[in-house]
């Protein structure tokens, strides 16, 4: 909220600076009237505005000490575990911004009310009061002595004046051109703004701007057809008489200064208003360079086919360069933390945070391996795809192993065979060409333009794995469902198995901040699993919620323990927050589990 106040009351002040030095003297009153509107409204768009510069610099490659440093400052102290419960002091509430945010609350409140009143008084006016049409207009006729100003499209005039014919056709032309011109949709908008923003006192120096130049249009328009001399001396006599003034309406005797009569009768050459509309457009571009653009260095890693390896590339070159101009939107409310910036302005210490690990790159292919093409060629009745082609096992046969450049399965459905389950897969292999075009640089960079993560104060139920069922999906069961797209998709001709786990591995699913091995490190400093273990392999069932914490744990296998299992349990339930999985830039709760094998 700083940043938006501080960039747009500067980027106000630079406006109205050169509104008021260079322009307001001049006769270009349509422009002054688009620029004075503009600059409103630029003003309080500068600060979502942001055009990062990229500064390519070279980054010598880190010793392997430091890139496990990164690893290490994510590593949680231990949890010490005791029959007691855990207990946790309550944060110290500040509640000064609360008062602030009441504050402005309630003024806005009062304001937004007048606002309103204010409107509606003139349509009271207009309902209890004689109506007659005018050129495309309608004249209310008033019992009150005022002069005439004007609403919307509805001229307010003195019945009594109105009816003996005393008023000036002069006086006429210059109400109805406030109508044809509609400038009360100005007063309304700049009114709107400051109804908001009450405390930014530019804004009242720009109504006072805008409302002068709507003079300024409708005095140029009465003396292109009427002597000036008699006009001025008619606004002078009419402005000694009545003084009031209404405050959404355009008033007649509004600010009837020297600098109104002097700009009656002033000419600007083309030449000067060419030269003062570039110098605008030149302030414009120089407050979003200086307000809106940002150098970034980033390492070019793809230069040095050595640093683009997964041996050699540091977590955070990697990290860079996979999120490079994508925006990032964190609503972190158990944390307090709002962020909505480019990527590159995260400092490290956020970067790591919220985004432990990324992809890996494909890079060069490997090729395949024996095992993997013998397992492909004992699949009778599995499904097999060519460049993401289905196609026949007769026809698969006729491929050579050093054809492909890489390959991989997908297992889906299967039946019991003399009481053990065989599995029915698709498999997938890539030729050399399609892998080089299609496949090797998936990877490469986050896909989407924006990436949004959020995590909710408390514990929220919304269930990640709900399914969506649509058409002839909709009342059978989830099983059935699953069924019938698995069906669906293995009966296809096209099946992009690459870009289906490259839409997987973007997705934002949970994680623990400093990754897995991080939550390893603090399970097996707090639970020495292994001299407990009686059978090879330990599964942990757990639940992350929408908060990033552990729920619903659950212990699996041969064990009698029952103090081990309540000390397993209590550590997992204290572990540090995640970052819960992400669907639809929305948290989900995920259940997931931990696997131990005894070494």
């Amino acid at each position: 909220m700083s940043e938006f106040l501080i960039k747009s009351v500067i980027s106000m002040t630079v406006l109205l600076l050169v509104y008021k030095l260079f322009l307001e003297r001049e006769k270009m009153h349509r422009f002054n009237r688009f620029y004075l509107l503009f600059s409103l409204f630029f003003s309080l768009s500068i600060p979502f505005i942001n055009i990062p510069i990229y500064v390519e610099v070279e980054v010598a490659q880190a010793p392997a000490q430091v890139i496990q440093k990164v690893t290490d400052t994510f590593t949680v102290t231990p949890v010490a575990i005791s029959p007691t419960e855990i207990i946790t002091s309550e944060p110290k509430v500040d509640y000064l911004p609360y008062a602030i945010w009441g504050i402005y609350a309630l003024v806005t409140l009062i304001l937004t009310v007048r606002f309103a009143l204010n409107i509606a008084q003139f349509y009271k006016r207009k309902r209890q009061n004689e109506k007659v049409p005018y050129n495309g207009a309608t004249i209310i006729l008033l019992e009150e002595d005022i002069l005439p100003h004007t609403f919307l499209n509805n001229i307010f005039l003195n019945k009594k004046e109105y009816k003996s014919q005393s008023i000036e056709p002069e006086l006429y032309n210059h109400e109805l051109t406030h109508v044809k011109q509609r400038h009360t949709l100005d007063i309304l908008f700049i009114e709107l703004l400051k109804t908001v923003f009450w405390f930014n006192p530019l804004l009242y120096f720009y109504k006072k701007a805008i409302q002068l130049n709507h003079e300024f249009l409708a005095d140029e328009k009465v003396v292109e057809i009427n002597n000036v001399t008699y006009y001025q001396q008619l606004l002078l006599n009419k402005a000694s008489l009545k003084t009031a003034t209404i405050s959404l309406a355009s008033n007649l005797n509004f600010s009837i200064t020297k600098k109104r009569f002097v700009m009656m009768t002033k000419t600007t050459p083309k030449i000067k208003t060419l030269t003062l509309k570039l110098a605008s457009a030149l302030t414009v571009a120089g407050i979003i360079y200086f307000l809106s653009t940002e150098n970034v260095a980033y390492a070019d890693t793809q230069k040095n086919e050595t640093l683009t390896t997964t041996d050699s590339i540091t977590p955070d070159n990697r990290r860079d360069e996979y999120f490079k101009g994508v925006r990032i939107i964190i609503q972190d409310s158990l944390r307090k933390v709002f962020i909505n910036v480019p990527y590159e302005k995260l400092s490290l210490e956020q970067k790591r945070y919220y985004f432990p690990t990324v992809p890996k790159k494909k890079g060069e292919a490997d090729g395949v391996s024996e095992e993997d093409y013998k397992f492909s060629l004992d699949q009778e009745d599995g499904h097999f795809y060519i460049d993401n082609t289905k196609t026949s096992r007769e026809e698969f046969l006729k491929h050579k192993r050093e054809e492909f450049a890489s390959n991989g399965f997908k297992a889906h459905g299967g039946t019991v065979v003399d009481g053990k389950p065989k599995m029915t897969f698709m498999l997938f292999f890539y030729t050399y060409p399609y892998y080089n075009k299609h496949v090797k640089h998936i990877n490469d960079h986050y896909p989407d333009k924006t990436c949004k993560i959020t995590i909710s104060e408390k514990p929220v139920d919304r269930d990640g794995y709900k399914i969506e069922k649509t058409g002839n999906e909709i009342g059978k069961s989830d099983k059935e469902v699953m069924d019938m797209r698995v069906e669906k998709m293995m009966s296809s001709a096209n099946y992009n198995f690459e870009e289906e786990n490259a839409k997987s591995a973007h997705s934002r699913v949970a994680e623990f901040p400093g990754g897995y091995e991080a939550f390893e490190q603090y399970i097996q400093k707090n639970i020495d699993l292994e001299s407990v273990m009686k059978d090879k392999q330990i599964l942990i069932g757990y639940t992350i919620n929408t908060d990033g914490s552990i729920s619903n744990v659950e212990v699996y296998g041969n064990w009698d323990n029952k103090e081990m299992i309540t000390k397993i349990k209590k550590v997992f339930q204290a572990s540090p927050k995640w970052i819960p999985q992400q669907k639809d830039g929305k948290p989900v709760k995920t259940s997931t589990s931990y696997s131990y094998l005894k070494k």
